[in-house]
């Protein structure tokens, strides 16, 4: 199984279980996108880049890689980049070499019309998701128009779910932009959700699964699911 297959099943668990949301604490004052953090060693504005070209390098030089399922490359439209996927399951992987296990990765992106089985995933794998070995991570950090879910894949072949949430306001889906990011310590991930609050995720896995690629995935589980368009990405 792969990682996009792991990432249908934690959405259809989503979408047909009563989500818990988890205690947050920080202030949910403002949902405006925050200044990418200190210490990354990847950063990219693409809200900087002509429309029309693709992902090939970012701003700090660091090549990406794409790997599309059943999807075009992304190209910059609108002041972001933006997958094209089609109407239906499908999904593209943006990936960057950070030289060394990520412990931060973050965007600021903005939502389309659009179902919560369109979603946008930060993550830190330890291979090239859908070529060769499934790979493993200690971040895969889901962010849909509703909630979040936060897991770890530690096998190759199956996502477990540490911590889920429901946004305290739904994200407007008319291209307002909104930030995220998951900040790893140890054994645990401090998330900076898209509504303004953090949350703190704590599991052995965690300190364990260290990957070198940062990953910003577009993801649709269905017809009708929501578009995505990046403004901003960074790792470190």
């Amino acid at each position: 199984m792969t990682p996009v297959l792991g990432r249908r099943a934690a959405l259809t668990l989503l979408g047909l279980a009563a989500p818990a949301a988890l205690a947050a604490c920080g202030s949910a004052s403002t949902a405006s996108p925050r200044p990418v953090s200190a210490g990354t060693r990847l950063a990219t504005d693409w809200s900087a880049r002509p429309a029309g070209t693709g992902a090939q390098a970012g701003d700090e030089g660091v090549p990406f890689r794409v790997v599309a399922h059943d999807a075009p490359a992304p190209v910059v439209r609108d002041g972001g980049l933006e997958a094209g996927l089609p109407d239906a399951h499908s999904a593209t992987y943006v990936l960057a070499d950070a030289g060394a296990d990520v412990v931060r990765i973050g965007a600021t992106f903005a939502f389309g019309p659009g179902s919560e089985a369109g979603s946008l995933c930060l993550a830190a794998f330890t291979g090239v998701p859908l070529e060769g070995p499934a790979p493993r991570t200690r971040c895969h950090f889901v962010i849909t128009p509703l909630r979040w879910v936060y897991g770890v894949i530690e096998d190759g072949t199956s996502l477990a779910t540490l911590a889920r949430g429901v946004h305290t306001v739904p994200l407007r889906q008319d291209g307002t932009p909104y930030s995220a990011e998951a900040v790893i310590v140890g054994s645990t991930a401090s998330l900076s959700l898209p509504d303004g609050t953090t949350t703190a995720v704590g599991d052995p896995r965690i300190g364990t699964l260290g990957g070198p690629l940062a990953c910003w995935e577009y993801y649709k589980d269905a017809a009708g699911a929501a578009d995505l368009r990046l403004l901003r990405s960074w790792a470190g």
